[in-house]
């Protein structure tokens, strides 16, 4: 059975000026166990399919199954089996509360019993090393501290799905990383599924075992971030030039005129250059450096996040030129 089943998603927000449509028939399949990963632009529609399946919003047309229910008929049932971790740190958490005053509040709305929910602190005392955060006021929390809490509380009540939506968004890198690693070793140790939204691709790239790509209200690509990867099929060379030397014209103009290099940009500094054939543009490259007394420092990269992303996000990029 999958986690989540969405078939010709739409939805369209209605004004009295103007109609403005979300999701345009979102076609989408999550497996269970998976730690499954969203990208899209700011408006291609993530943060409204994570609330139509968290039963926060609801849907114009198509069919949405979580857990093998529907979202209409039987949202209370999929309410109980699922959790939701949202943006709002600030606005839903109590700020006069402890950490874990905050968590028995809600392990109450969740009808937990007390040892339930005492098992279920010590397994986030295990997981998470910052004890802290359980026995200050969360208005004397840090922001990623506060996060921290919002997070264990989408996982409190032992959900088999959790619907996350951009976890770490404001957080400086040490307290991202904290809560990356939280989500990672707590959603396998325990065998979740977590679906989640990001703008951030080394988060998407390192919790995630599936991404899919969602362009102006539809899935435009679904698959490993490494298969992604691999089928924009990008090699970069990377030249830096050391402060003395001077990229002249007639330099550029010989490498550019190389079989293997497709094009030449010059960016902060760097001579950036696409190839066919990384050995080969490379020997070519430090030849014509050597004859005009220039030693570089040179890097090489394969296809990023970055790259699928703009590939199929950014329609005035093109890649393979």
């Amino acid at each position: 059975m999958y986690a989540l089943e969405a078939k010709g998603v739409k939805k369209t927000y209605k004004s009295r000026k103007k109609e403005t449509e979300a999701l345009k028939g979102l076609n989408l399949q999550v497996k269970e166990g998976e730690i499954f990963g969203i990208l899209g632009p700011n408006g291609a529609g993530k943060t409204t399919f994570i609330k139509i399946c968290s039963t926060l919003l609801g849907k114009t047309d198509g069919e949405v199954k979580v857990l093998g229910l529907d979202v209409v008929k039987e949202e209370k049932e999929i309410r109980k089996r699922i959790g939701y971790i949202g943006q709002d740190s600030e606005r839903s958490t109590y700020a006069r509360l402890t950490g874990k005053e905050n968590l028995e509040f809600f392990a109450a709305l969740y009808n937990m019993s007390k040892d339930d929910f005492a098992k279920q602190l010590e397994e986030f005392k295990k997981t998470y090393d910052n004890h802290e955060i359980f026995d200050k006021e969360v208005m004397r929390l840090s922001g990623g501290q506060k996060q921290a809490i919002v997070v264990m509380r989408g996982f409190l009540h032992n959900p088999d799905l959790v619907f996350a939506d951009e976890i770490s968004k404001g957080l400086d890198p040490i307290a991202a990383k904290k809560i990356r690693s939280f989500v990672k070793d707590y959603a396998k140790k325990k065998g979740k599924t977590i679906i989640m939204t990001s703008q951030i691709m080394s988060e998407i790239e390192e919790l995630c075992d599936r991404v899919a790509i969602i362009f102006e209200g539809k899935v435009v690509a679904v698959d490993t971030p490494q298969n992604l990867m691999d089928d924009v099929n990008i090699q970069l060379l990377e030249l830096r030039l050391r402060s003395t030397e001077t990229a002249t014209p007639e330099f550029l103009q010989e490498i550019a005129t190389l079989d293997s290099v497709k094009e030449v940009k010059q960016e902060n500094g760097y001579l950036r250059m696409p190839v066919s054939d990384s050995s080969q543009a490379f020997e070519s490259v430090m030849e014509i450096c050597r004859k005009y007394n220039i030693n570089p420092v040179i890097s090489y990269r394969t296809a990023t996040l970055e790259d699928v992303f703009l590939k199929y996000c950014d329609k005035k990029v093109d890649l393979e030129a």
